[in-house]
């Protein structure tokens, strides 16, 4: 009998030291909206997925300089701004700190009070670092094909892991013309 209640004693400590942590849950819109209502069933902080955005804009290149360095002839070109993020409300997370017996052993910072900006773990990110500075390298050069064509506006910026020629999309947010 006294083994029963050992093992009882262990399984619940297990299971109290099991409910600490820290659950980033994603949900609907709704849910994110619902949050804010009393009696909401859930507790939490709601972030939002970043979505990367870039602004297209026409601008003048210089094309042929003369021998001082001053530019002779320029040509119309569509080039892309540096890139910064918004928030996708599309796609909202639910971050949950559970407490019991135990630490949760978390420490997160929630950045412009809308996303995720770190969880302190001991995962590497370094390879995401290097794909984000090559994506903003590759937006930074100026493409003068059909520059007259240029649609300016602010696009979101998708990767397409299928394409290996142009992995690289815009999906039009907001048009100025």
């Amino acid at each position: 009998m006294e083994m029963k209640k050992a093992m009882f004693l262990w399984l619940l400590v297990f299971v109290f030291c099991g409910c600490a942590g820290v659950s980033i849950t994603p949900i609907s819109k709704q849910d994110a909206l619902d949050l804010h209502k009393p009696n909401a069933g859930k507790s939490g902080y709601v972030v939002y997925e970043p979505m990367v955005v870039v602004e297209i804009n026409k601008k003048e290149v210089c094309v042929k300089k003369d021998d001082a360095g001053k530019c002779t002839d320029t040509k119309p070109a569509c080039a892309a701004g540096t890139p910064f993020v918004l928030p996708d409300y599309s796609k909202p997370y639910l971050i949950d700190i559970k407490s019991g017996i135990g630490k949760a052993g978390a420490d997160i910072t929630i950045i412009d009070g809308w996303r995720l900006g770190s969880v302190k773990d001991n995962s590497d990110n370094t390879a995401m670092l290097g794909d984000l500075v090559s994506l903003v390298k590759a937006l930074r050069v100026p493409d003068t094909k059909d520059a007259g064509k240029c649609k300016e506006g602010l696009y979101r910026v998708t990767i397409d892991n299928s394409s290996e020629d142009k992995p690289l999309k815009l999906i039009e947010l907001l048009n100025y013309n």
